[in-house]
């Protein structure tokens, strides 16, 4: 988005017009047709012109793009001249399956060019700031918002910007320059699973099949999410519905607390999955072009490119920044495609605002992956970087210094970085052939950071080796140098596959390392062609008897047989049936109708388009009627189904929601919605009239010429859903009350449109008190401070009081039946049960040292003796016998109605399986058929009797934070002692060198600890009395602890 300074070691230095001028110009050329043959030009020009915020005029020299086709300008674009003027004119024309094959490869190249992306960070790591330089790159602003004078727009409620978090996850989206797009081809790859089916998978790497123009824009749908434990709900609901994400990391502190916990979420493979409907055949669901729904195919784990942020900071330090994403976070891989530049000098560098026949200054130096000490750095500015996949050199000006104009740091136009590159001779050092005037200072400077940056090169081939790269692997073997366009596509490959994360680096605020960053973004992460669909439960299903479902498989699988596999699945991108993820919802006042409610989702297949009218259904919660254990989910599959019409749509560009006029999402885009009065975060969004049954007129054509797509299989299941989106549980509650009756009231109203958009906020009500309970004291702060400005209410909060639980330390069972017999009236519950409960555990491989436990709501199973006198199915899950038989129904909600309160404070219990050994009664089966409540209520009694029989074998838990607190080196003995007299377990604690920083970080520590909740409530006030004001600190819910009676 801005003119670019470029150095060649064949031309002299070239100067571009910015796109704003540049605009204006092409205006008055009128048409012109582009010359042929400049791939040469284009090769030299890695940085170029990129599209302005006035119109999407794509540069003039910068953009020459080689090409066969015929290019004629018109209307500020470049636009290839067609054959035919519309889609519907070359249908004509064609075949039906040409035509229909032409229509999904149009599709295909519009998936591939986009993006959906988050960008994930601790708090205060510099992310917000990178989104407003990617958002002023774009040319969405003409200056880069800031942090620090609220003005950002990613940013926009009140209290966001006065205390500079992030808040809210905010989405925006914007188009991006591909430069790189011609190195990609359409492949079909072909893969088989874990059943050994074969998936025909359609993916971007490099290939022989259609190649994408080089003349290329990404469309990137960007999500900020806050990067403060407390808002962690923000995070889980926006990586359901992303397709890849960017990490930040602060180049001092490296990978903190709420680092781990986002890439943690990053990496699971499901937020809540369900019973997929393509679990019951999972022959039966692996579509055309590549996705399957597949058991296991839940959310897929985000690929991800990190990027280590403020090296502009005293004490910044690349490599131990590398090291903690490598030591910190399981499973990365991290890979730097990038070395930072420091000059420790006065030169200035070779980026000025004129000419100059140096193509670069004196005493700048590379600093290698493996420089963990930077003494030779130490009092250096961060200058630029070195691209290590094109050999080139990237140095931004100094505007940090600028005294005649101090916003040219916000200013992209200001910001614009020369690019060296770094050429080699047949001796393998730098090629001074064409620069033989340099200074001998420039010769060493350049001399140094070619040698730093193929040495680090070189490491790049050996990483992608050891993950299995063929071609890496032949290079590393013989010492050999791939091409770019070879090193960016393995870098993608395997970074599609989370097999390593690229890593780059940058200063955000001074506007240096961004474009690196978005061009990264635009090469390596994936498209939504490239993700397999989300996990789709078949709520129909579960009311057919399971004859009627081995008639179902056995039809599914005879179709397969038929060829029916190959076919393009619901929820693939390329079908043409609405599928939709109400994942975030939002009130703004003078929106839409009835309370503002603003509904974000995620379109995976088909389109939405404004006054559509929606099928919407809210799944049961997860943990509903039960917890999960190993990853399975034990929960209803009951749903809600309504009918809601979407009354409008609006842009996605911050807290500015402008009104889209005729307004159409189409599959893999990300939209606002206005109008749906009842849709929640979780919701499934489904076309109404492609899910009706004997449709006439209108609506019956419309499917009929759907169902005409012979590569399109239209067999949607009767209620089919997706799995929702988790939440985390609160762990702090407060008292709230009213100044008066007539406000409580309007207080209840507002706490449940709170409530509705953030589902981590849990409100009960009773006729004496209103309880809030939230994820902690920042939470709670900002849901009062939001009920004060915009709903006019003062409430009085009280004493916090943290979420403790119970759990079981060993198993227990009963001696053998117990028998429950009272009369109640008339009516005489009578029945026996035997049964054994015993500890689970959820195994945390981030969190293996730590002592705290992570909590799973109850498990209830039935034995196959109970079965077989309740004549259940002795095969069939829980969840579905709950749904078949009233009692087997009755039986769990006993059992888990006793686990609610616990025998020692009546606390909920937790990490538990109640397994039901034996069921009697005196009236045989016909009588606890025609009375299920009698095996409810023995159930309860004998459970809660049996465990306050055993009060001995159960304890109480309560939830512990882990603290990372920074303070002053002199003061680190006072910060341990107050922590162990909080009842803290004192982990690692740093002091500055001791982390492979800088000497200047000497007078810094850093501490590692866990603290039960309670101990810190009010900490920060505590910590800044203690250092002077020096002390800052951080923390997470890591688990709940085991603690003594309170």
């Amino acid at each position: 988005m801005m003119g670019i300074h470029i150095n060649s070691q064949n031309k002299n230095t070239s100067r571009f017009i910015t796109p704003f001028k540049r605009k204006a110009r092409e205006k008055k050329k009128g048409t012109k047709v582009m010359n042929q043959n400049h791939q040469l030009e284009l090769e030299r020009l890695y940085y170029r012109s990129y599209r302005s915020s006035l119109g999407s005029s794509l540069g003039t020299a910068a953009n020459r793009i080689h090409s066969n086709d015929h290019f004629e300008y018109s209307k500020s674009h470049y636009r290839p001249q067609m054959r035919f003027h519309s889609t519907a004119a070359a249908s004509q024309s064609l075949s039906k399956s040409q035509a229909q094959q032409q229509h999904h490869q149009i599709e295909i190249h519009r998936l591939s060019h986009l993006r959906n992306v988050g960008v994930f960070a601790h708090v205060d790591a510099g992310k917000t700031t990178v989104t407003e330089r990617m958002l002023a790159l774009a040319g969405i602003v003409h200056h880069a918002g800031s942090v620090d004078t609220g003005t950002t727009v990613t940013d926009y409620l009140p209290a966001e910007r006065e205390r500079g978090i992030t808040i809210q996850s905010a989405a925006i989206s914007f188009t991006w320059r591909w430069f790189h797009c011609s190195d990609f081809h359409y492949v079909n790859l072909n893969s088989d699973n874990d059943n050994g089916d074969t998936i025909h998978k359609t993916n971007i790497g490099n290939g022989s099949n259609t190649k994408i123009d080089n003349e290329a824009e990404v469309t990137v749908h960007l999500i900020d999410t806050p990067g403060h434990v407390d808002f962690s709900v923000e995070v889980n609901r926006s990586v359901a519905v992303l397709d890849g994400a960017v990490l930040v990391v602060d180049a001092v502190a490296g990978v903190q607390a709420q680092t781990e916990t986002v890439w943690k979420a990053m990496s699971k493979t499901a937020t809540n999955v369900g019973t997929t409907a393509a679990s019951k055949n999972d022959h039966h669901h692996h579509p055309n072009y590549g996705h399957g729904h597949g058991h296991g195919h839940g959310h897929e784990p985000l690929p991800c490119i990190g990027f280590v942020n403020k090296m502009d900071k005293e004490g910044c330090n690349f490599a131990y920044a590398l090291s903690t994403l490598r030591d910190k976070l399981h499973g990365a891989n991290p890979v730097a495609v990038q070395i930072p530049l420091f000059q420790t000098g006065s030169s200035s560098s070779t980026n000025s605002n004129n000419n100059s026949s140096s193509i670069i200054g004196e005493n700048i130096v590379a600093v290698p992956t493996n420089d963990l000490t930077m003494e030779h750095v130490s009092n250096g500015r961060f200058v630029g970087v070195v691209d290590l996949i094109n050999m080139r050199a990237v140095i931004w000006p100094d505007n940090d210094n600028n005294t005649h104009d101090p916003s040219a740091v916000s200013d992209v136009e200001k910001c614009v970085p020369d690019v060296i590159n770094l050429s080699t001779n047949n001796d393998g050092d730098f090629d001074f052939t064409s620069n033989e005037n340099l200074t001998e200072g420039e010769r060493k400077s350049l001399s140094q950071i070619h040698n730093a940056a193929l040495s680090s090169r070189a490491d790049i081939v050996a990483a992608l080796a050891d993950v299995g790269d063929e071609a890496m692997e032949e290079y590393y073997l013989m010492e050999g140098n791939p091409s770019s366009a070879e090193l960016r596509a393995s870098l993608r490959r395997a970074t599609l596959s989370r097999e390593v994360l690229p890593v780059l680096t940058g200063a955000a605020l001074r506007g240096k390392g961004v474009e690196p960053l978005l061009d990264a973004v635009a090469d390596f992460l994936p498209s939504p062609m490239e993700r397999l669909p989300p996990s789709l439960i078949d709520g129909g299903s579960s009311n057919r008897s399971r004859s009627n479902k081995k008639n179902d498989r056995q039809v599914e699988k005879k179709s397969n047989d038929e060829g029916n596999s190959a076919k393009i699945r619901f929820g693939h991108p390329l079908h043409p049936s609405l599928l939709a993820l109400a994942f975030k919802v939002v009130h703004m006042k003078n929106k839409g109708s009835g309370d503002g409610r603003v509904v974000f989702a995620r379109v995976y297949s088909g389109k939405l388009k404004s006054k559509d009218t929606l099928k919407v259904v809210t799944p049961s919660l997860a943990g509903e009627l039960g917890g999960s254990e190993g990853g399975e989910q034990q929960s209803s599959t009951t749903e809600k189904v309504r009918t809601e019409r979407v009354g409008a749509m609006l842009e996605l560009a911050g807290g500015r929601f402008g009104t889209l006029k005729d307004g159409i999402c189409l599959s893999g885009d990300v939209c606002a919605l206005v109008g749906l009065k009842s849709v929640v975060t979780g919701d499934t969004l489904l076309l109404a009239s492609d899910h009706e049954t004997g449709t006439k007129g209108k609506k019956g054509k419309k499917n009929k010429a759907i169902s005409e797509d012979d590569s399109v299989d239209m067999n949607i299941g009767e209620n089919i859903y997706l799995a929702g989106v988790a939440s985390p549980k609160p762990v702090l509650t407060v008292r709230v009350e009213a100044e008066s009756a007539e406000q409580q009231a309007k207080l209840s109203e507002a706490l449940a449109l709170l409530n509705a958009e953030d589902p981590s906020l849990q409100v009960e009500e009773t006729e004496s008190v209103t309880l809030l309970s939230g994820l902690g004291e920042l939470h709670i702060e900002v849901v009062v401070d939001r009920l004060k400005r915009e709903f006019g209410l003062s409430v009085w909060i009280g004493k916090p009081a943290v979420a403790y639980r119970e759990t079981i330390n060993e198993s227990i069972e009963t001696s053998g039946l117990v028998e429950y017999d009272r009369t109640i009236g008339a009516t005489k519950l009578q029945a026996a049960i035997h049964l054994r409960i015993e500890p689970i555990s959820i195994p945390d491989v981030a969190n293996n040292n730590s002592s705290s436990k992570l909590l799973s709501d109850p498990i209830v199973t039935i034995g196959s003796r109970a079965r077989e006198y309740l004549g259940l199915d002795e095969d069939a899950p829980e969840e579905e016998l709950s749904q078949a038989s009233d009692l087997a129904h009755a039986l769990i909600a006993g059992c888990k109605g006793a686990l609610m309160r616990g025998p020692i404070g009546a606390y909920q219990f937790q990490n538990a399986r109640c397994h039901v050994i034996d069921v009697e009664s005196e009236g045989g089966l016909p009588y606890l058929t025609s009375l299920p409540g009698a095996l409810r209520a023995a159930a309860s009694s004998v459970l809660s009797s049996t465990l306050s029989e055993n009060k001995s074998c159960c304890s109480m838990l309560e939830p512990t934070m882990r603290v990372e607190i920074t303070a002053p080196t002199d003061m680190v003995g006072v910060v341990l002692s107050d922590l162990t007299s909080r009842r803290g377990s004192v982990g690692e604690v740093f002091m500055g060198d001791g982390v492979g920083q800088s000497s200047s970080m000497n007078s810094k520590a850093l501490v590692h600890a866990e603290v039960p909740l309670i101990e810190i409530l009010g900490y920060a006030n505590t910590l800044r009395s203690l250092t002077g004001g020096e002390g800052t600190f951080s923390a997470e819910y890591v688990g709940h602890t085991p603690c003594d009676e309170v």
